[in-house]
Parts: structure tokens; C-alpha cells; sequence
């Protein structure tokens, strides 16, 4: 059997890109069976490259930035490409699907972000991806998605059939070992002279990244010898982070690290008091899992998927109250409250395996 995968909207590599990379990298492994064809844009960053026995790449000199041509190839030119392959079935591990092909398709949807909060880039976009939650629910053969919290969403907001939606947690991503050495060489790297907070993922309204520079400011006023590292790509679509952080009076503080390798992301994670998470909406979280796997522990907010992920492996805030987050910060400058934190977190991890979801993953394309 031949399975087509779509990897064609990826450019960058943050939250769906790490899922998808590790999810279908550990598919390949476990399935030995059937041929996976991955259809890809030029543009696809290195992380993302995948090579395997069984597996073709079809590269596409197309942007994925360009809204409108894409959509185009993937709705009109995409579905003609999948027949003549000979590709049975076709696999999205995000919500983009092309429509009119007539094989076997599993969607995922990771959450309902888009649908709680305005964060659409232009409304070509905003068109596109909800005709794609529309399209999951009518066209397609299962909808995958990374959490109950998020399935709930799906069941609330566009009244899909339970059963066509299979819950599939991602994993912990494989981080690379990194020394005391590395460490300190990332620290000097990103000019970080103090004990720090840790942010890392988007800068998207829903991960209330304002709250927490005004939390870090109070915290500041108390403790003048501490930084906050924002780690990750700087993205001013929405939030000009570098204007909020200059309001607070917070430039010799707050640090803004840009794209980090996965071995800088290891050392700062490694280097850090705690991961602070405060976001307003999550339909899974993995900078959470990623910070209790590698001993750092986890400040989090007590909404939407966080609690399912986190379980008793994080400090809970409620992120619409300033004072909360500074005060939870504040306790994990206490060496035996972050201990706790830490043994908890590590076994919270292991409930997580790209193995295991791979494995449900390889049931659904098999039809199990």
C-alpha cells in the first residue's frame, strides 16, 4: 500500500513541525509494510528532512508563505498527483488536506486555537484553515488530534462524531546530550549572565507572553540578580515583543534568543530555574514534556490541555492573574520546591512514546 504524507505548509520548525518530524520519523521505523511518498515544498528547513527504505520525497518549488498559490496546488494540482502515485490513502499531520482527492484521509487537527482566538495572519489564511476543520469533519475518514481537552473542542465547536476522532499524544522530542561546557557556552552565547526564567515556543496571543513580562517585572522589583529567556522565532505579526519588554523597562533583563538548534534548546532548558508556560490555550504543550524530561521544572497554567499533560509534574498558575505567576516563579528560586517539581516530571514523562503513537497512528492508516 502507498500512503502519502503532507508535509507541504512547513517552513519553520516549531510546535507542528516537531510532531510531525518525530511522529512519521518513528512511523517509518515500526512500518516495514507499506511505502510512504512525503510531498514537501523546497523550502522544507533541514529538521525536517527524513530518509528511509521505504520512503520517496516529492519536493515542490512552491512557498509555503504564499497562501493562495499553495491552495491552490493542493486543492486542484495535489489530488492529480496522489492518483497517478498510486497513493491509497493520505496522511496530513496538520489541517490541510487536498479535497478533492479521493482516497482514504486522516487529518490532524491539533487544536481550536484558531476558533478562541483572532490569530490570523491575513483572511486567505483564516479562510483556508476553517474550511480545512469543515472539510476534516465532512471529508474526512478519522481526524486525529493531540489531547481529550482538544478533542472536547472538536466535539464542542464543530459537533464531529466521537468515534471518527482519535486522540494521539505526541512525545517528548529527542533532544541531543549536552555538557556543563555547552551550557556555559550557550549562556555566553545569548549574553545570559544571571539565574533565568525560561519561555520557549511562538509569541501568539494565546501564550499570554505579556502576562508573563509583566509577572517578571514584579519579580524583578524584588530580585534585581535574574533574567527571562524568550526562546524561539521572533515573530511581530501580532505581539512586538521588543516594544512590551521597553515599556516595562525590562531591556537589561528579558532576553530574546531567536530560533534556537535543538542542542542550544537542550542547554537552556538544562540551564534554567524553570520553564514558565502561562499560555491562555494549549491543545498539548510539548516545551512541558520537553523541560520534565531534561530536569527542568515547569510552571504551567491550569487550562485547557495542560493539566492532562503536565499532571502533578508542574506548578499550576491561573495565567489570567499577574500576581500568581510572579508568586509560583518566586517559590522556584527555592531549591526544595523545584525538586519535587523535578522527580515528578520525570515520571509524568514516561507516559509518553512516539513508539505508542506511531503504533496508533499505523492502526488507523491500516484501518484498525
Amino acid at each position: 500500500m502507498k500512503i502519502g504524507i503532507n508535509f507541504l505548509s512547513f517552513r519553520s520548525y516549531q510546535g507542528t513541525e516537531v510532531f510531525a518530524k518525530h511522529l512519521i520519523s518513528e512511523l517509518l521505523e515500526l512500518d516495514h509494510k507499506n511505502e510512504y511518498v512525503i510531498f514537501a515544498s523546497a523550502y522544507l528547513p533541514e529538521e525536517m528532512k527524513l530518509k528511509a527504505d521505504n520512503l520517496i520525497v516529492e519536493s515542490i518549488n512552491i512557498n509555503p508563505e504564499k497562501t493562495i498559490q499553495m491552495g491552490i496546488y493542493q486543492q486542484i494540482v495535489l489530488p492529480f498527483k496522489l492518483i497517478k502515485s498510486g497513493i491509497t490513502k493520505f496522511f496530513a499531520p496538520m489541517p490541510s488536506i487536498p479535497v478533492f482527492y479521493t482516497g482514504k484521509k486522516i487529518i490532524t487537527i491539533h487544536d481550536c486555537a484558531y476558533d478562541r482566538f483572532n490569530e490570523y495572519k491575513n483572511l486567505a489564511g483564516r479562510l483556508y484553515i476553517k474550511s480545512m476543520y469543515i472539510s476534516g469533519k465532512y471529508l474526512c475518514d478519522t481526524i486525529i488530534t493531540d489531547s481529550n481537552f482538544a478533542k472536547n473542542e472538536l466535539l464542542e465547536l464543530y459537533n464531529i462524531k466521537p468515534e471518527k476522532i482519535k486522540v494521539v499524544y505526541p512525545a517528548v522530542p529527542k533532544l541531543p546530550h549536552v555538557d556543563d561546557a555547552f551550557i556555559n557556552e550557550t549562556k555566553h552565547r545569548f549574553n545570559i549572565t544571571y539565574q533565568y526564567f525560561l519561555y520557549i515556543g511562538i509569541t501568539r496571543p494565546r501564550k499570554n507572553i505579556t502576562g508573563l513580562l509583566q509577572a517578571f517585572k514584579l519579580l524583578v522589583r524584588k530580585r534585581s540578580d535574574i533574567q527571562l529567556v524568550l526562546a524561539g522565532k521572533i515573530d511581530t505579526s501580532f505581539i512586538d515583543i521588543e516594544k512590551e519588554i521597553h515599556a516595562l523597562g525590562l531591556e537589561k533583563h528579558v532576553i530574546q534568543t531567536g530560533f534556537v538548534s535543538d542542542k542550544q534548546k537542550a542547554a537552556i532548558y538544562k540551564g534554567a530555574i524553570a520553564l514558565s508556560f502561562p499560555s491562555y490555550y494549549e491543545g498539548f504543550g510539548i516545551p512541558v514534556i520537553e523541560a520534565q524530561s531534561i530536569g527542568t521544572p515547569v510552571i504551567a497554567s491550569k487550562t485547557s490541555s495542560l493539566p492532562e499533560v503536565a499532571h502533578d509534574g508542574a506548578l499550576y498558575i491561573n495565567p489570567e492573574n499577574i500576581e500568581d505567576i510572579t508568586n509560583a516563579m518566586e517559590k522556584l528560586l527555592d531549591n526544595a520546591q523545584r525538586k519535587e517539581l523535578i522527580e515528578n516530571g520525570y515520571k509524568n514523562v514516561q507516559r509518553f512514546s512516539w513508539k505508542n503513537s506511531a503504533a496508533q497512528l499505523m492502526n488507523v492508516i491500516n484501518g484498525e
